[in-house]
C-alpha cells in the first residue's frame, strides 16, 4: 500500500512541476518599428536652418511597451508587444527625417548638435495607443510648435488628433494603423511649418 501511495505522490508532484513550468513559460516578445512617410524633394531650398528639440511625452509613452486604452481613464501596457524605441524618440526622428528629406531648408539637425538654428521645432506626444472597441482604433495626438530664438517666442503651433480604425484584430493591423495615423499627422504639421517659414522669410532672404 505504501508503495502505491509513494508512486501516486510522485506522479502528482511531477504533474505539478510540469504545470508550473508551463505557467511560467514567457511569451516571446515581438518588436515593431515605424515607417517614415514618403516625401517629394522640393526644387527650392531656403537659407533657414531648423533644429529639432527632444520631444516630450507622458511617462507611458517613454516606455517601449505598446499602450492600450480600455476606457476613458484606464490604460495598460503590453508586455509581449513593444516598439524598437520609445514613441517619443521614434516620432522625433520621423519629423526630423521628413523635414530634412523635403529639401526645403538649408539644414535640419537635432538640437543636440552644435549648429545654430533659425527656428527650433518642439514636439509633444499626447496619445499614442490602441483603443479597445469594435473595431480596434489607433489613436495618435501629436503637437508641434516653432520657436524663434531671436524673438524669444513661439511663433507657430498646432496639433493633429486622429483616430484610425484597424483593419482587423491582428496586432500587425493595429501597428499599421498607428503608423498610418502618425504619418498623416506628420505630413499635416510639417506642411504647416513649411507654409509658415515660406510666409515669414528671414531678413537675409527677404533682401534677395
Amino acid at each position: 500500500m505504501s508503495h502505491r501511495i509513494c508512486a501516486g505522490a510522485a506522479a502528482l508532484a511531477a504533474g505539478i512541476v510540469l504545470l508550473l513550468a508551463g505557467c511560467g513559460a514567457a511569451r516571446p516578445i515581438k518588436y515593431y518599428s515605424l515607417d517614415p512617410p514618403e516625401v517629394a524633394a522640393s526644387p527650392q531650398r531656403s537659407d533657414v536652418t531648423l533644429l529639432i528639440a527632444h520631444f516630450h511625452a507622458p511617462t507611458l509613452y517613454r516606455d517601449t511597451r505598446i499602450v492600450y486604452r480600455t476606457g476613458a481613464n484606464e490604460m495598460g501596457l503590453y508586455e509581449e508587444h513593444r516598439w524598437v524605441e520609445a514613441p517619443a524618440l521614434m516620432v522625433e526622428e520621423m519629423v526630423l527625417q521628413y523635414l530634412r528629406r523635403g529639401g526645403r531648408y538649408k539644414s535640419v539637425q537635432s538640437i543636440s548638435s552644435s549648429a545654430q538654428g533659425d527656428y527650433i521645432v518642439q514636439g509633444r506626444i499626447e496619445r499614442f495607443e490602441q483603443v479597445e472597441g469594435k473595431p480596434l482604433t489607433a489613436r495618435v495626438w501629436l503637437r508641434l510648435s516653432l520657436y524663434d530664438p531671436k524673438a524669444g517666442a513661439t511663433v507657430w503651433a498646432d496639433s493633429s488628433e486622429r483616430d484610425e480604425p484597424a483593419s482587423s484584430d491582428d496586432f500587425s493591423a493595429i501597428v499599421a494603423a498607428l503608423d498610418k495615423n502618425l504619418q498623416q499627422g506628420v505630413i499635416q504639421l510639417a506642411g504647416e511649418i513649411d507654409q509658415y517659414v515660406a510666409a515669414h522669410p528671414r531678413p537675409a532672404e527677404a533682401a534677395k
